[in-house]
């Protein structure tokens, strides 16, 4: 299992359980960096602080769903490992989520920053489809689990 050294900090007012969370950084962290150190920090927060973040650090005066910083050039930390902030806006995921849960909607867009933390994009088309696959991974890890426990 992959050292993983993990905070969340919740801005929102929206009562979100830190484990599934955690849960989710270490089975993507773990399998895509095995065996290396990893320093994930997760902010959970509203609109506002979306809005502020985003313009600041992209230029762009609107909320997005997850932002996601690498702390270190490469994505990779001193010790070959990755650390990594996140920003998350839970009310955006509240408006996107359609029929899924807010927690089903939050595990998969933090998936999503992790793997951007990981070193995958979706500008390019071939990337697209190689960061989905990983997504869908991960989703399907997740709903076997799921059916197992």
């Amino acid at each position: 299992m992959t050292p993983l050294e993990f905070n969340c900090i919740n801005e929102s007012g929206v009562d979100i359980p830190s484990e599934p969370l955690r849960g989710c950084a270490e089975t993507v962290i773990g399998t895509e960096f095995p065996q290396r150190e990893a320093q994930v920090t997760i902010l959970i927060c509203g609109d506002d602080s979306m809005r502020k973040y985003n313009r600041q650090y992209r230029g762009d005066n609107a909320v997005t769903d997850v932002l996601c910083f690498n702390l270190e050039e490469g994505g990779t930390g001193t010790l070959g490992g990755l650390a990594c902030d996140i920003i998350i806006d839970i009310n955006q995921l509240d408006r996107q989520r359609g029929n899924k849960t807010l927690e089903t909607e939050l595990i998969e867009v933090l998936t999503h920053g992790l793997l951007h933390a990981c070193g995958y994009d979706h500008i390019r088309p071939g990337d697209l489809v190689r960061m989905s696959a990983r997504e869908f991974y991960y989703k399907q890890l997740r709903e076997g689990a799921q059916q197992r426990g």
